[in-house]
């Protein structure tokens, strides 16, 4: 089995994030809230901001997964209201040469990981009703849908099922 290496981007990383990100949003159009022309045209000082976590208002964890130094996994934890105990997953995506050899399931477990250490109280994410892999997965691990279908973004006729687990407290 390979070994994967899962760590936290920085500011360093800014053009490795903008390739993984490009390349899962011309990989999987009908994943993701944006679109890769929309982002192929941000600046340097964008993407370098998106991964400057000293100077964002929200915690957040942006994670890669790494094969042997070549990226091939991305996903981000944002807390967007500590009021609100949930953690939220976003621009989750694994390189279709790795899919089903562990690494969305790495990825999961470092941001519930992360949102246990918060203290918070739910994980939640929103993935397209179409993607059954993607579905499969964060139900293995323990997210249920909840709510209504909403629209995968403005103009499209795809629809996404927003999906939450719940932590459980851990006894100190």
């Amino acid at each position: 089995m390979s070994s994967f290496n899962i760590r936290a981007l920085n500011k360093d990383d800014w053009s490795t994030y903008r390739e993984l990100r490009l390349l899962s949003l011309q990989d999987s159009p009908d994943s993701f809230g944006s679109s890769y022309e929309k982002e192929f045209s941000f600046s340097r000082d964008e993407w370098v901001s998106r991964l400057d976590l000293d100077n964002m208002a929200k915690p957040a964890l942006p994670l890669v997964a790494e094969l042997n130094g070549v990226a091939v996994g991305l996903a981000w934890g944002l807390l967007h209201n500590p009021q609100d105990k949930t953690a939220h997953i976003y621009q989750m995506w694994v390189s279709p040469n790795v899919r089903g050899q562990g690494v969305g399931g790495l990825l999961l477990k470092n941001i519930i990981a992360w949102s246990n250490e918060l203290n918070l109280d739910y994980v939640s994410l929103a993935v397209t009703t179409i993607n059954k892999n993607a579905v499969k997965l964060y139900e293995a691990y323990g997210f249920e849908p909840y709510g209504a279908l909403e629209a995968l973004r403005e103009g499209s006729a795809l629809s996404v099922q927003p999906m939450k687990l719940k932590l459980c407290a851990i006894a100190a």
